[in-house]
């Protein structure tokens, strides 16, 4: 039988054979990475059943499982031994992603791997690894943002990053991951992200709804409202960005219109802050040295998610028929997938 250990040794001598040397580390640490977290996994019904284990980690298990049962049963989406089992990390989050962009672009770089697929993220599973990529990608003139991420759909397992902001959150966690397992297009993160985010969101909303907890689905929706109001804020000047970046100035003149749309970008994220204290996390997120990887992301994670939405109410909000008109829009071409989602009237 093959080891976890003989797999990983197989795969990099398959990478020494197949890629630049270059490339072997980046593979080498990204199957190890998830495979030492394999390794830790322990069944869900193990902890809960466990006396002897921390009452609140088993409240959050119980409550995990309650919503990985809720999300196949009224949600619909895959019922398989995904989130059954647990990992307990001993950092904030399971890994990071290396986020890219050129100077002058609004689009985020790719990276294709060897018998993967094309993402626009690199993902390290030690800190250190991620900035010095990102150093590295900064020196060549790239615009870089790293982002710690809680969760990721090859994982099968809960990790403990996944339990520990609330309820909704892990709802959130749990519901996005297994939508990506529900549909998934090769090579279209948009598509992707945005489909996975509706998801989770629609599953939320329905969960509170179904439980009758009707102050808290206010407060979610009030919240949701905001945070689209947020992300459309950073949409629409993103295409700003995209504008200047096709104008055709001279490099210089180009750089110094760039600050100055930042500079713009910065005081409505202000203003908005201002005015919504819900908002002020995200806001914060975007307060910093703001540049065209992080634009990119929120792209990556939004642009498509009211499309999605208003296809789900076409199809009478049946989770069912909304999914199958998803799977028949995901085999059209890039051009008909956008048409098609663009005019999501009809289920």
């Amino acid at each position: 039988m093959m080891t976890n250990s003989s797999r990983l040794l197989t795969l990099v001598l398959l990478v020494n054979f197949s890629t630049g040397c270059s490339t072997v580390g980046f593979y080498y640490q990204s199957t190890a990475g998830h495979l030492a977290l394999l390794s830790k996994q322990e069944p869900v019904a193990d902890i809960v059943n466990d006396s002897t284990r921390d009452k609140k980690l088993i409240e959050q298990l119980v409550l995990a499982q309650e919503l990985r049962t809720f999300a196949s049963t009224d949600l619909k989406l895959p019922e398989n031994e995904s989130y059954r089992s647990y990992i307990q990390l001993e950092r904030r989050y399971v890994a990071w992603h290396v986020f890219a962009a050129p100077e002058f672009s609004v689009t985020l770089q790719k990276w294709c791997f060897l018998a993967v697929d094309c993402m626009q993220y690199r993902r390290y599973f030690d800190v250190h690894k991620a900035r010095a990529y990102a150093a590295k990608l900064a020196a060549t003139g790239q615009d870089v943002y790293i982002a710690g991420v809680p969760a990721y759909s090859t994982l099968a397992p809960l990790v403990s990053s996944m339990l520990n902001q609330g309820e909704i959150a892990t709802a959130s966690y749990i519901f996005h991951e297994l939508a990506h397992q529900q549909l998934y297009v090769h090579s279209n993160s948009t598509f992707n992200e945005s489909f996975a985010t509706a998801v989770e969101e629609l599953g939320i909303r329905y969960w509170l709804q179904q439980q009758g907890r009707q102050d808290e689905l206010l407060r979610y929706e009030n919240w949701l409202t905001q945070k689209t109001a947020f992300a459309n804020l950073i949409l629409d000047t993103r295409q700003e960005f995209r504008e200047l970046y096709e104008s055709g100035l001279p490099v210089e003149m180009m750089r110094s219109e760039k600050q100055k749309l930042i500079s713009i970008l910065q005081q409505r994220l202000e203003n908005l802050k201002q005015s919504n204290n819900q908002l002020q996390p995200d806001v914060k997120w975007m307060s910093g040295s703001l540049n065209n990887a992080q634009l990119g992301v929120i792209a990556v994670y939004r642009d498509q998610v009211s499309f999605f939405k208003q296809l789900f109410l076409a199809c009478g909000s049946d989770f069912e028929k909304f999914y199958l008109r998803s799977e028949e829009i995901s085999k059209l071409t890039a051009k008909e997938r956008q048409l098609a989602l663009e005019v999501s009237q009809q289920c």
